[in-house]
């Protein structure tokens, strides 16, 4: 048997048993040289963590957020998910943000329902049209590109969060 770490969410060990070392909120770990923060945003599931490497300005954020989307709320609560989602956007603008799916087109095309009139959105719904059209990845975004265009990062209260992310759901 190799002995191999397995990092996680320490909230996770129930579900996740094989998880050597656990993670929480404002966690830290070495990976090579660089330093992996973890950031806790719970919402999508309650355990959920993203992994943050100030260094390389880089955000791999599995199912939380999304170019122009964000994740669906299964375990967690409407409130957490849009307290999460605060907490990514305001990391440094030039974050390069890696998620977990390629749902670029179809959060886009459901962003233009939430807000008709905004131009950046529709400058980049026609690129990740093209893009997709040629079949290329659309990823990574940025926490600047997401700060423009994804109406759940643009919304001003829980409420509101919860309102559009029941739309998406039936999208």
């Amino acid at each position: 048997e190799r002995n191999i770490p397995v990092y996680g969410p320490r909230e996770e060990l129930s579900h996740i048993p094989f998880i050597s070392c656990p993670l929480q909120h404002e966690n830290h770990f070495k990976f090579n040289h660089l330093k992996v923060d973890i950031l806790a945003v719970p919402g999508h599931t309650l355990g959920h963590i993203v992994y943050f490497i100030d260094e390389l300005d880089i955000l791999f954020c599995g199912d939380t957020l999304f170019a122009m989307g964000c994740g669906r709320v299964f375990e967690g609560t409407y409130a957490q998910m849009y307290h999460s989602l605060n907490r990514l956007a305001a990391l440094p603008p030039r974050t390069q943000v890696y998620c977990t799916h390629e749902y670029t087109l179809s959060n886009a095309e459901f962003a233009l329902t939430v807000e008709p009139d905004n131009l950046a959105l529709h400058s980049r719904v026609e690129q990740v049209r093209k893009m997709r059209d040629s079949h290329q990845c659309t990823l990574p975004t940025t926490i600047a590109l997401e700060l423009e265009t994804n109406p759940f990062l643009r919304v001003e209260s829980e409420e509101e969060f919860s309102r559009i992310r029941i739309l998406k759901d039936n999208f």
